[in-house]
């Protein structure tokens, strides 16, 4: 599967060059997925546009427009936006002062599904990634039948169900989930779990995209090796009417927050035939382990990753120590 394979190229050549694991190669998402500040007009049509509220900014003694917004937007130029989304306060943009409270959001954009890549249903569709098969992901315990995957692209799982009262609670109080997510991250992995950070999306049509990503350190030691390896993750979730849409993708390359988000802004509940109502139950989509957690609704990826990787690179290392060719247990596991 897909980081199984690229677990395999990437040691091969850190063996080549004599790079440890605790200094994994980084590359970033295929240009076609990466998330965009800007586009040019003619290209705007191709693109999805999501409004990220980043909160509030105080004005600080010697501030200008221009200065926060390249600040907090990466540009200066777009302090227009700063003056549109505060035009309650902002009566005129050469004039801020000191405590002044700003609210700040910016515009992303998000490539559009095409007809050549997805997956369609009567209830709904969704893009995915050029190339990516669709199928069965599973190590030890650990499982999804619903998954994407492939030797050049992220792999994703997917969790597809009816929407429910405990989702629509988790979703509405954005800012409880949160904290309650950092607090179990804290309890039960604040060895293996770092950079965890939380991003809410908007787009015109008034559809809500939430994701939390996280690097994920697998410790070596219990392998055979020693030093550790790091995982990129990303968990998103969206809602129609009638359902909940969760992906999971995790990748040893930077990237695989776009490619979240990208499924997620091209998720949509399709009302044929006039439907009053939508079940996506019967397809029976299923994750294991379905380990229970404080937030009730959204599906615990911290236990599925812990529980897929620590299953994948026990297999890499059993399978070494049965292969006719001995050698040490660290260069066993880079060569797979």
């Amino acid at each position: 599967m897909g980081i199984y394979g690229k677990i395999a190229g990437m040691t091969a050549m850190c063996m080549l060059t004599g790079i440890l694991w605790g200094n994994p190669v980084t590359v970033c998402a295929e240009e076609v997925y990466r998330m965009r500040d800007g586009v040019l007009p003619r290209e705007q049509e191709n693109y999805t546009v999501l409004t990220e509220a980043l909160g509030e900014y105080e004005v600080c003694e010697g501030d200008s427009l221009w200065r926060i917004s390249e600040k907090l937007l990466g540009d200066g130029a777009q302090y227009t936006q700063l003056v549109k989304q505060n035009a309650d306060v902002i009566g005129n943009p050469d004039l801020i002062y000191p405590q002044m409270c700003l609210q700040v959001a910016r515009d992303v954009y998000v490539k559009k599904r095409t007809g050549v890549n997805g997956i369609r249903t009567p209830e709904y569709r969704f893009g995915t990634q050029e190339g990516a098969q669709f199928g069965i992901l599973e190590c030890g315990e650990a499982f999804a039948n619903c998954a994407m995957f492939g030797n050049d692209v992220s792999d994703v799982i997917c969790l597809i169900r009816d929407k429910e009262p405990q989702g629509e609670k988790a979703l509405a109080d954005w800012d409880k989930t949160q904290r309650t997510i950092q607090s179990y991250v804290q309890k039960n992995f604040a060895r293996q779990i770092s950079d965890l950070t939380f991003h809410e999306y908007e787009a015109a049509d008034g559809q809500k995209l939430y994701l939390f990503s996280y690097c994920y350190k697998v410790d070596g030691r219990p392998y055979g090796y020693d030093g550790s390896m790091k995982f990129y993750v990303c968990e998103g979730v969206c809602q129609t009417d009638h359902i909940q849409a969760e992906f999971t993708g995790f990748d040893i390359e930077e990237g695989v927050q776009d490619i979240v988000l990208y499924m997620l802004a091209s998720f949509e509940e399709l009302a044929e035939n006039g439907r009053d109502e939508c079940s996506v139950n019967g397809y029976n989509i299923q994750i294991a382990p379905c380990a229970s957690w404080a937030v009730s609704g959204i599906h615990n990826s911290f236990a599925w990753i812990e529980q897929y990787l620590e299953s994948m690179f026990s297999e890499i290392s059993q399978l070494s120590e049965n292969s006719a060719e001995k050698k040490p247990a660290r260069e066993r596991i880079l060569d797979r």
